[in-house]
């Protein structure tokens, strides 16, 4: 596997693990609400964050030295 893969399932078992430890926890709605909100918006920045890297991509231009 490569190491981006490695790296987005662990994040989603770690994502799966905290939700499971909130959910066992009576916690108050509006935490619950403040966490999934939380959650929303850093996929909705990583998300972005690849658009953007996606359009301007890394510089193609290498300089060698000699």
């Amino acid at each position: 596997m490569k190491t981006g893969q490695i790296f987005a399932i662990s994040a989603i078992v770690i994502s799966a693990i905290f939700f499971g430890v909130l959910s066992v926890f009576d916690l108050p709605h509006s935490v619950m609400d403040w966490v999934i909100s939380d959650v929303i918006l850093g996929i909705i920045l990583y998300l972005s964050y690849l658009a953007i890297v996606m359009v301007y991509g890394p510089s193609r231009k290498t300089r060698h030295q000699n």
